[in-house]
């Protein structure tokens, strides 16, 4: 018989923040009542939608606009702590950008009209011994002799190389010269800037939406949401073991990461190596930990006799009821991809913009 925990009792008093699979939320933000099933079905259709709206031969940059900035909006009011969620808009924006460059690059669409044109690479590789190559060698040498770093005497000495190669005065010698790839160039024209901002926009909302997803779901939304699909006893129950792993592989970083602090790992400054090597002796007791906890998981299922998984025991879960902003939800998003995938609508074109040809 099982006893079954639905999710209507209010939260426990002074209780403010919940964990997720991704650090925590506020337990009575607006997604905390969404049913994970309508999460799914909003990223899954936002994805398709996406991928369709990024057509280079038809695309629509107005949509991948108003499904980045809802996908931004659900990011922001999901209850996510304020300075992780500026945290990772730092991240984001700049491989958004180095995205938004890369298609310039390898996409030299030239359209109906060209802005701009950047030579970035002849087809060869030139090996030679230059003055540049030399300040770029020896200032991070000579940096860490004298300060015990190396990231400043790397950024000195990228600066200098750059300065000499295209102001100062850079004597060469050409050792050889090694044909590779093909010429590259940096052409930004009306069609190119146009699908390169659309594919930036379309991959800014699968993004922010995954998080959300992430963000904003706890493990036991996803076991309760198996076992209403009826899924098998065994594959609800390790796929329970396995979330709950990665929640508590969390709480283990964090105990190990205080722990070293507290012993003093951080009191003198160091270098982004030394940060690394710091990483990644963190990584060896949270492995230990890990396997240690899988071991006492294994032993509590054998001696509570959970050898045959067909015979299902009383387990305590909980189940979130399908409500009726769930159904609406769900209704949305599949009349929208209905008619993005279905009818061909195009935003942009809705809105009269004329959008240039790609040639």
């Amino acid at each position: 018989m099982n006893a079954v925990a639905t999710s209507t009792a209010p939260p426990r008093e002074g209780k403010e923040y919940v964990r997720t699979f991704l650090f925590s939320m506020k337990i009575d933000s607006p997604l905390a009542r969404l049913h994970v099933v309508s999460k799914v079905v909003s990223i899954l259709s936002v994805s398709l939608i996406v991928v369709h709206l990024m057509n280079a031969n038809h695309p629509d940059p107005m949509g991948a606009a108003v499904l980045a900035i809802l996908s931004l909006a659900a990011l922001l009011f999901g209850g996510v702590i304020a300075w992780l969620f500026r945290s990772y808009l730092l991240v984001l924006f700049p491989m958004l950008g180095t995205l938004f460059v890369t298609w310039l690059i390898f996409n030299p669409d030239p359209g109906t009209r060209v802005y701009l044109t950047v030579p970035l690479y002849d087809g060869s590789v030139d090996i030679a011994l230059s003055l540049s190559l030399l300040v770029l060698v020896a200032s991070p040498i000579i940096y860490h002799r004298l300060r015990g770093t190396v990231f400043g005497g790397l950024l000195i000495g990228l600066v200098a190389a750059v300065l000499l190669g295209k102001l100062g005065p850079n004597p060469r010698l050409l050792l050889a010269e090694v044909p590779f790839f093909h010429p590259l160039s940096l052409v930004a024209s009306d069609a190119n800037l146009v699908v390169a901002l659309t594919k930036v926009l379309g991959y800014a909302a699968m993004v922010f939406v995954s998080l959300t997803l992430i963000m904003t779901t706890r493990d036991a939304e996803v076991i309760g949401a198996l076992r209403q699909a009826r899924v098998p006893y065994a594959v609800s129950f390790f796929t329970s073991i396995w979330l709950r792993s990665l929640s508590m592989a969390m709480l283990d970083y964090g105990t190990i990461r205080q722990a070293q602090v507290a012993r003093g790992v951080d009191l003198q400054r160091k270098s982004i190596l030394g940060k690394v090597l710091d990483l990644a002796r963190v990584s060896v007791p949270l492995i230990v930990a890990m396997i240690r906890r899988s071991t006492e998981v294994g032993d509590a299922v054998m001696a509570r006799g959970m050898v045959n998984l067909r015979i299902q025991p009383s387990t305590f879960r909980e189940i979130r009821p399908i409500r009726g902003f769930d159904i609406a939800l769900i209704l949305i998003f599949i009349l929208l991809g209905v008619a993005v995938l279905g009818l061909r609508i195009n935003l942009t074109e809705l809105l009269g913009l004329n959008l240039p040809v790609a040639s």
